[in-house]
């Protein structure tokens, strides 16, 4: 049974500006009493009287519409498009859904910053699948000279309340958002799209602040057991010291902890699709794949496991896909982990989290990469 909500049951708090649009409404109505409106069309002029009872109604309907609409617009912020990029429908949609949180709209959203020694951070968005978890923090309070790369001392993240259970473990990379995000073919640009810019010793120009000085961490989390989910699952995130990186070496800057304990979304974004294809000309076949709007897990059977090389097990790995408008995203799985899942080895498994975000239902086909040979084959799916 569906739910149904009534928004108009719910009461509204109209912010400084709507409230002042609303006065001043009043205080015209109050000054003119009654009010004529002209409505004009290509059929002639129609004169209508309204009193000023039903002017308010609709003055106050009309302003307090524009600040629902408002509220509801929401943004995933600068460190999360560099973590994973989404069109400004996606954000809206993904967040409506519940697969994604916006901290900047929560009602408490103050008691979420931690101030530690002038600095501030807080959550700022999070997107999450079964697999992976995209979280971004906002930075403010602390500078670094141009050309230096800020960066925490340490950052540990873990899910549960115990961070020496196993079960608590996580695949995690994190890093101070530097402006440079990739396109879809996986070249490195400015998030604005143009291209990097480097200073006379070679280096790349970074952009870690935004208009208004401030920075923002992003991580992208993953589960380390395959059947594990992360779905409605409390993350602990917590950084320790700031200060710059240079080659490694971290510089401190300022001092304290800063500890952060997110409950995240709990709503499934993942369809399983049946596909069963052999790999090209591999032992693999590739038999269903989990996928959603930010990650994919893809399942394999295997006839005959190959020859080891060094790190490279040999177990294809999905790299992009191809959309049913014939749009190719060959570069768009970023990070992950894969694996051979019984001693057998006749099954592995690859999950991958997106560097963009994408629709599902306009996935015709998965560009797969097979070991080695580093050739890639197209494999169609249907839904």
């Amino acid at each position: 049974m569906s739910k149904k909500r009534n928004v108009f049951s719910e009461e509204i708090e109209l912010s400084e500006i709507v409230l002042e649009k609303t006065n001043q409404a009043f205080e015209m109505i109050q000054q003119e009493g009654i009010i004529h409106m002209e409505k004009t069309n290509t059929r002639g002029k129609r004169r209508y009287k309204m009193q000023a009872a039903a002017i308010a109604g609709i003055c106050l309907f009309a302003v307090s519409s524009i600040s629902v609409f408002a509220a509801i617009h929401h943004y995933w912020g600068r460190g999360m498009n560099g973590n994973i990029q989404a069109s400004d429908a996606q954000q809206q949609a993904l967040t409506e859904q519940n697969i994604a949180k916006v901290y900047q709209e929560e009602p408490d959203r103050s008691s979420l910053a931690v101030t530690v020694n002038g600095i501030t951070i807080k959550p700022d968005t999070v997107v999450v699948d079964e697999r992976f978890a995209y979280m971004s923090f906002h930075i403010s309070g602390y500078h670094v000279e141009d050309g230096m790369e800020p960066g925490f001392d340490r950052v540990n993240v873990y899910q549960g309340d115990n961070p020496e259970d196993e079960n608590a473990w996580v695949n995690m990379t994190g890093t101070m958002y530097n402006g440079i995000i990739p396109d879809e073919n996986g070249r490195a640009v400015y998030e604005d799209g143009t291209p990097i810019q480097s200073y006379e010793d070679g280096s790349t120009i970074c952009h870690y602040t935004d208009s208004n000085g401030d920075m923002e961490y992003i991580i992208q989390a993953s589960v380390v057991d395959k059947n594990d989910s992360l779905l409605g699952k409390t993350m602990h995130v917590d950084f320790q010291n700031l200060g710059t990186l240079s080659k490694a070496a971290f510089t401190l800057g300022v001092e304290g902890n800063w500890d952060f304990a997110i409950t995240l979304p709990d709503v499934s974004s993942s369809q399983t699709i049946t596909v069963g294809q052999k790999v090209g000309e591999t032992g693999f076949t590739l038999d269903t794949i989990d996928i959603s709007p930010i990650s994919m897990k893809a399942n394999y059977s295997v006839e005959e496991a190959p020859e080891e090389h060094e790190d490279d097990l040999g177990i294809p790995e999905v790299m992009g896909v191809i959309l049913k408008d014939g749009t190719r995203l060959p570069y768009l799985t970023d990070g992950g982990s894969i694996g051979y899942t019984d001693s057998s080895r006749k099954n592995a498994c690859h999950m991958a989290g997106y560097d963009r975000v994408i629709d599902v239902d306009e996935v015709a086909a998965l560009i797969v990469m097979t070991s080695h040979e580093n050739e890639k084959v197209e494999i169609p799916i249907s839904k």
